[in-house]
């Protein structure tokens, strides 16, 4: 097996956080009876700066989310949300109407019919609740994406730091997440954020009381791309074309339990399973190729992966545990090899040592592929020069 590169990017995080501090009166000479409605504006932090379509409003992503909500009225408390749909409307009319479509007014009404006029483009949900004046607190929760059955099954009550999700027994198959990296099998050139499975979102606890309760959700995942660049001192004449791509043994299941923020684990996880694309795929050839675009874009728990090897790349997986497989051909020469995940992005790990992907994080994997050439230099070993014989011929 030839020698082979890859670069590692690793991008950050960046957290926005939102508020809003425009009051909602409930005195007695309040003019419309919207005005001590409880209302809801939602954000969501990126998870990466790098890009435009890593947006901050959560009606890019999705159109519902998830409420529930006490209040505490002579120091008990009860409930005013639960499991309760709020929906985006750009416009006054039915949720099946809207972009995202949502569950709110799905079929029949609209938000004027209860929210009266003029409408406003916004957060609204079915059966308008009010703000109690005699309650001496409020606490609400928010999860995204929203599910009329949510699986697993989601847990709040009063007093919780926030929601979690599934348990020991009932646990997320990450498994079936979606790869938007590919376009009708074949891989795309351009970033995506939208339009997972499952991203869940997890908005920060708030106990807003008499004010509009603006939700700042966070990515509770990791998100995960690779991305195929031809070596850049790749000058051959023959087609380089990537056959398979592997990232393995990522942990499979989990539940979700709040912890003390939004970017420490709350993820138990285990068992594993592999995320693959298979293809030929030219890098070289034009006017179409597949040169700097990405085979993976993909969700995946936040998890540890730790080193088994500093020996680099290897002929089999023997021995490893997370691991990278690339296989791709020159002409009709097959390259393939199996890399220690862990030192792929971290080269200074020795044995045993970790490499984190963090919750709400973003990580890119820019595989440059391009192994090095076989060259010949050519010299003469010159004659070896025996000592002349003298000879006399009489």
């Amino acid at each position: 097996m030839k020698k082979s590169y890859l670069m590692i990017a690793a991008a950050a995080v960046l957290f926005a956080a939102c508020s809003s501090n425009d009051l909602i009166n409930d005195g007695p000479d309040n003019a419309q009876e919207k005005d001590s409605a409880i209302g809801f504006a939602a954000y969501s932090s990126k998870t990466t700066k790098a890009d435009e379509d890593n947006s901050i409003y959560l009606q890019h992503f999705y159109g519902t989310f998830d409420v529930y909500g006490w209040k505490t009225v002579n120091s008990s408390p009860s409930p005013v949300f639960n499991h309760v749909p709020v929906g985006y409307f750009g416009t006054n009319n039915t949720g099946a109407n809207q972009t995202p479509p949502t569950v709110v007014y799905e079929s029949s009404g609209k938000p004027g019919d209860e929210w009266g006029t003029p409408f406003e483009v916004g957060w609204y949900y079915e059966n308008v609740r009010y703000w109690d004046r005699v309650a001496t607190a409020y606490q609400f929760f928010a999860i995204a994406p929203y599910e009329a059955v949510p699986v697993p099954a989601l847990t709040v009550s009063v007093g919780a730091d926030n929601i979690n999700i599934g348990s020991s027994s009932a646990k997320y198959d990450i498994s079936t997440e979606k790869n938007l990296a590919l376009d009708a099998g074949n891989p795309t050139q351009y970033k995506k954020y939208f339009g997972f499975t499952k991203d869940y979102m997890l908005a920060d606890k708030s106990i807003t009381q008499d004010a509009l309760v603006a939700f700042n959700f966070h990515h509770i995942l990791t998100k995960f791309n690779v991305k195929i660049t031809k070596q850049d001192t790749y000058t051959g004449s023959q087609d380089l074309k990537v056959n398979a791509i592997k990232i393995a043994k990522l942990k499979k299941e989990g539940y979700f339990v709040y912890t003390s923020n939004m970017t420490t684990n709350g993820w138990t996880t285990d068992g594993t399973y592999d995320v693959q694309v298979t293809g030929n795929h030219s890098l070289t050839q034009t006017p179409t190729n597949y040169n700097e675009y990405y085979w993976i874009q993909t969700l995946i728990f936040p998890q540890d992966i730790t080193c088994a090897t500093t020996g680099g790349v290897q002929s089999n997986d023997t021995g490893l545990n997370q691991y990278l497989y690339v296989k791709y051909s020159i002409g009709s020469e097959v390259f393939e090899a199996y890399y220690d995940l862990a030192r792929v992005f971290d080269n200074t790990l020795g044995v045993g040592g970790a490499y984190s992907f963090d919750q709400g994080s973003e990580y890119t994997l820019n595989i440059k592929i391009g192994p090095e050439p076989i060259k010949f230099d050519a010299q003469v070993t010159d004659w070896d020069v025996v000592a002349d014989v003298n000879y006399s011929v009489n």
